[in-house]
């Protein structure tokens, strides 16, 4: 899981790198990496953005403001890209871009998911193992306390 600055850098890069190998005339096969890169860049994003929805980063307004303009800036590269690809690709090229995208974005996605659920559950069984262990504490000390009249 990158911050979402990294993954807006990434798609950026991604971008450009499409937007060479179409300008250029080469096929999708010859731009796996970068296609791969992009749908990584987008699923980074959209799992940053349901993070933030969750309460997790910075105040409210500016998340407001960066997510709005990173959104139009997602967009204005995604429709250039389509223009590039009706512009100088082959019949169909966009559609299997974009169902390429979309099936790297889907296995990203779920592997952002996958890692922050091991995440918050590692971090459950931290507090909880460090609550027993207060709690036993507690109890000796009281025992102890009710014992001698003194909890040492």
């Amino acid at each position: 899981m990158i911050d979402p600055i990294s993954a807006f850098a990434m798609l950026t890069s991604a971008h450009s790198a499409l937007k060479k190998c179409v300008s250029m005339g080469k096929d999708l096969s010859s731009a796996t990496n970068a296609i791969a890169s992009y749908a990584k860049a987008e699923a980074e994003l959209g799992f940053a953005k349901e993070q933030k929805k969750k309460g997790i980063f910075g105040s409210v307004m500016d998340q407001a403001i960066e997510q709005h303009f990173k959104e139009e800036e997602q967009n204005r590269l995604k429709d250039e890209l389509r223009s590039l690809f009706l512009l100088y690709g082959s019949a169909g090229q966009w559609e299997r871009l974009q169902a390429t995208i979309a099936q790297a974005r889907a296995e990203h996605r779920k592997q952002l998911q996958e890692k922050q659920k091991i995440q918050d559950r590692n971090t459950m069984i931290i507090v909880c193992t460090v609550l027993v262990i207060a709690g036993i504490g507690s109890i000796i000390l009281f025992a102890n306390y009710l014992k001698y009249g003194t909890p040492f």
